[in-house]
């Protein structure tokens, strides 16, 4: 079902969408890639069932001929698929990879030789991205850590513009060190995460996308982003962006794990007044109160 993959395929956008980051969240793609998805639903489950029938009745090496001729060519035959090729048909090779000892071979393979070419710098984002999908379908994703580090050293401009694609290996490492580099303001962070929410809720009553399913995805979405901006905010020790994120994450959706994200003391100290304290008697009307 293609929901399982839909986190993954959420930041499989072109890189000329990517380098629009500062416009439009690199999340805003989300309509128009499954859209294209599910446009061309039939050839591509086609595609994997095909791929798959293969593998059931231990055809493996075809099947491998097959996920290598897609991983190479099909963006030449159609861009529509940049999405599928860097999580469907990965999950599929990796299932591949789990029966058949050369298919796993070949995947880190074509993952090492990309790697290379990126610390020799003749890399892109597109580069970077492929290494980064294939770590993450391996759950290797320190290598995508180490990998950013490099360009970070020695090819800053790349390493800007491959962020989009790195920072949740980033997060998700606690490599506060580059998240504090390339983050910036954690409240700006949040406002992207919030407008793309808000963005997806206007898809609720799209029949080709919308439905209870795809309510509950974008809402828990939605908290485990905030939750993560709340955690670099803490991480970069700015108490007060990481309350005012939970305060404005909690007005737009009630959820447990929002209330629980800052330690007690924590709320209770951004709650205390900023101003000098009151000493207006407890019987005096309150002007302008709630």
């Amino acid at each position: 079902m293609w929901w399982r993959e839909t986190s993954l395929m959420l930041r499989l956008s072109p890189p000329t969408l990517c380098n629009k980051r500062r416009v439009m969240p690199k999340l805003s793609i989300l309509a128009g890639l499954l859209i294209a998805t599910l446009s061309y639903g039939e050839n591509i489950q086609k595609h994997l069932n095909d791929t798959r029938e293969l593998i059931q009745a231990g055809k493996y090496q075809e099947a491998l001929d097959r996920h290598i001729w897609f991983h190479d060519h099909a963006l030449e035959h159609q861009p529509s698929m940049y999405g599928v090729r860097l999580s469907f048909a990965l999950s599929s090779w990796k299932e591949l990879a789990d029966k058949y000892p050369p298919a796993m071979d070949k995947l880190k393979s074509v993952r090492d030789q990309k790697t290379k070419l990126i610390e020799d710098g003749q890399g892109n984002h597109s580069l970077f991205h492929d290494v980064s999908s294939i770590n993450e379908t391996l759950r290797e994703t320190s290598k995508t850590v180490e990998l950013f580090r490099i360009l970070d050293q020695k090819y800053p401009s790349q390493a800007k513009e491959c962020w989009n694609v790195a920072n949740d290996s980033v997060i998700e490492a606690k490599a506060y060190d580059l998240a504090r580099k390339y983050i910036g303001n954690p409240v700006r962070e949040f406002t992207k995460v919030k407008e793309m929410y808000e963005h997806n809720k206007t898809l609720y009553k799209n029949p080709r996308i919308g439905g209870d399913h795809f309510k509950a995805y974008n809402e828990n979405h939605f908290v485990e982003e905030c939750l993560k901006v709340i955690e670099i905010a803490l991480a970069l020790d700015d108490k007060k962006a990481a309350g005012e994120i939970q305060t404005k994450a909690l007005a737009i959706l009630d959820d447990h794990r929002l209330q629980d994200a800052l330690p007690k003391e924590d709320n209770k100290q951004d709650a205390q007044p900023s101003g000098p304290p009151n000493h207006r008697s407890p019987s005096a009307p309150v002007v302008g109160g709630r």
